[in-house]
């Protein structure tokens, strides 16, 4: 059982050497290649732990806000609560819809308007087109950098592509001028196509894993406003009837 063992640690590191040994006599072109799908694996991860840090923190504040919006009916107390939560976008959403609500009713009344009738849906327009404004701007916020990793996780696994059909290339390159194929001929080619490939792999797994985990995150907080900004409205509405 050790000399097994052995033998797998030092094919192991074996291996280990021959990839090192690979990526350093690479091609130029595979070099950049290389560079460049290393690049973007860091900037993704990068980008994955700040998306996570920035998520958890509108996460956390929103399910709190959420918590206590649903069991108040006092506009005013939500809205003094919301601007606790500066991380939550469905608390800045609510609290930008009470400011127009107040901001509509405190000119209209300076006119004399009474909100009666078709001024209450002119008053609910208003807030709506509020609310609205500020969902997109939270939304894009949180959507910021989420293009990146999908481009990263279409993209790297075509330039690992490209990297292969070079290594095959030069490997017939190398047959035709040796006139034979021998695994010593074309191994190194072939070697340039796989770490190609791999890397191209190590790049756009975990950022189509990231950017799909995030949508998913995104589409809840679209979600929870939708549904405070309903529920708002409907406020709205009974308190003028």
């Amino acid at each position: 059982m050790n000399l097994m063992t052995f033998n797998i640690t030092a094919n192991a590191a074996v291996g280990g050497m021959n990839l090192a040994d690979t990526v350093k006599n690479s091609s130029a072109l595979v070099n950049f290649m290389l560079f460049a799908l290393i690049a973007a694996s860091i900037a993704s991860w990068a980008l994955i732990f700040y998306k996570l840090f920035q998520y958890q923190k509108a996460k956390k504040e929103t399910q709190s806000f959420i918590a206590f919006f649903w069991k108040n009916d006092d506009m005013k107390a939500v809205y003094e609560k919301s601007l606790a939560f500066k991380n939550s976008p469905v608390a800045s959403i609510y609290s930008q819809g009470y400011i127009e609500q107040q901001s509509t009713r405190e000119s209209w009344e300076k006119l004399g308007v009474v909100v009666v009738g078709s001024k209450v849906d002119d008053l609910i327009g208003n807030v709506e087109r509020a609310m609205r404004r500020e969902s997109h701007a939270k939304m894009q916020l949180l959507e910021n950098g989420l293009q990146f990793l999908a481009t990263v996780a279409t993209a790297s696994p075509f330039i690992g592509l490209f990297g292969t059909v070079y290594g095959i290339m030069n490997a017939f390159t190398e047959i035709g001028k040796t006139g034979s194929a021998t695994l010593g001929s074309i191994a190194p080619h072939l070697s340039d196509a796989l770490v190609t490939t791999a890397f191209g792999l190590i790049a756009a797994i975990p950022a189509s894993i990231a950017f799909n985990y995030f949508n998913a995150k995104l589409q809840k907080f679209e979600n929870e406003s939708v549904n405070v900004t309903a529920d708002f409205i409907n406020q709205i509405k009974r308190s003028n009837i």
